[in-house]
């Protein structure tokens, strides 16, 4: 039996593929322990897989989540503002999960995971479950962060290292929290090439996204998508979804649910003026308040969506990357609007692949028409059903637990 911790901070869709391949594992007789703050201590344990806590926990606070989704200052408030702080908890948190574990596996805001590894000598291995996070010139990133990353690999190479630099300030404390634990620099910069490991990078998304480009870290190896599965439809939910045509599935998934203000009231008027039914999956119980009550209208607060995107007609969320590949395994096309982090560059992609199209955020309100056309567009239809051909034969979970096993030689 192998024993596998993985490390993860994040919203729900910074944990969802390590479930998945943490459910390969457990079926194949081995131990999956999955190190992350409490908040997710109930999706962990409910995939039958065991839970240890590292800190810093995140607080259920409105401020702190609109903070977090902020579009451009974001990403320095997660890093620089709630994870850099919390290095020395964070370690000692990972130390403890990973006392008999053979390996050890993280995602890019598990920060504390270089550092064990460095000091333990632990097998190794880091992922991205998006190609944002590979940081490549070849195959740039379209982030708030980097908005003028897009130009020839040259250029690209030059905005990369002064976005490097000037990020400089967030990597100071961790740095520094290494070096007083002994253990020298990092290898590459703590915020981006310092996250992987040196032996090996898994990418666990598809190749519809993105293939693996020519600059990302050595041994990086493409897994294909570890798809969300499990779960149950309420009745309600299953009872409205038989009860009329295909509705349109209104959604913001876990983390831009905290930050909806008026998403799902502007989605409701947009049904009422297309006259579909719509399902709206809110997130939060107080994203239901004010909402109309009709029929033809479905509001709840969650339902699983592998088991509702295939019943839709078109699917209309935030651009996460989970969200986009359980769409495209549906071969449903999706209207598409960002609002922070990886999801504008993960919209960019299943833009390309014809199966989306992109609304901004400051348009929405007005988008009934645009969305009108998505629901009559027989190319963006054909080219999800195509989609949903790929994707759902690629079983990323058992690729990745394949290689997981292997880099534990086992």
């Amino acid at each position: 039996m192998v024993n596998i911790v993985f490390a993860s901070h994040g919203s729900l869709g910074d944990l969802v593929p390590f479930l998945e391949v943490g459910k390969v594992l457990a079926a194949r007789g081995h131990r999956a322990t999955v190190a992350t703050h409490a908040a997710h201590r109930a999706a962990v344990e409910a995939a039958g897989l065991g839970f240890a806590p590292m800190r810093p926990d995140r607080p259920d606070d409105p401020a702190f989540h609109a903070r977090f989704m902020h579009p451009r200052r974001g990403a320095a408030f997660v890093v620089r503002d709630v994870l850099a702080p919390a290095i020395a908890e964070s370690d000692a948190d990972l130390m403890a999960a990973v006392r008999d574990a053979d390996i050890l596996v993280s995602v890019t805001l598990a920060l504390a995971a270089p550092i064990v590894a460095a000091r333990t000598g632990i097998a190794w291995r880091s992922a991205v479950f998006q190609p944002a996070m590979l940081y490549s010139a070849e195959d740039p990133p379209r982030l708030p962060m980097l908005p003028f990353v897009r130009g020839a690999p040259g250029f690209n190479r030059w905005l990369l290292e002064q976005a490097r630099k000037g990020v400089e300030s967030w990597a100071a404390p961790l740095r520094a929290y290494r070096a007083a634990e002994g253990l020298g620099d990092y290898p590459d910069h703590p915020i981006f090439g310092g996250q992987h490991s040196p032996a090996g990078v898994l990418a666990l998304y598809s190749p519809l996204f993105g293939r693996v480009p020519p600059d990302a870290p050595q041994g990086t190896v493409q897994t294909g998508q570890a798809l969300q599965t499990g779960g149950a439809l309420a009745d309600a939910v299953g009872d409205f979804l038989a009860a009329g045509e295909a509705p349109i599935v209104f959604t913001l998934g876990s983390a831009s649910a905290h930050a909806a203000r008026r998403f799902f009231h502007e989605s409701a008027a947009i049904a009422d003026r297309l006259g579909r039914r719509a399902l709206l999956l809110v997130g939060r119980a107080e994203n239901l308040d004010g909402l109309p009550r009709r029929p033809g209208l479905l509001a709840v607060t969650a339902a699983p969506y592998q088991h509702v995107f295939g019943k839709a007609a078109l699917v209309v969320h935030q651009g996460g990357i989970g969200t986009i590949a359980l769409a495209l395994a549906a071969g449903v096309p999706m209207a598409l609007v960002p609002f922070a982090h990886d999801q504008p560059d993960n919209a960019a992609r299943a833009a390309r692949l014809g199966a989306a199209r992109i609304i901004p955020r400051w348009r929405y309100a007005r988008a009934a028409r645009a969305i009108g056309a998505m629901l009559d567009d027989a190319e963006m239809a054909a080219a999800a059903r195509r989609a949903a051909a790929v994707i759902g034969a690629e079983d990323g979970a058992a690729h990745a637990a394949d290689a997981i096993l292997a880099a534990a030689g086992a």
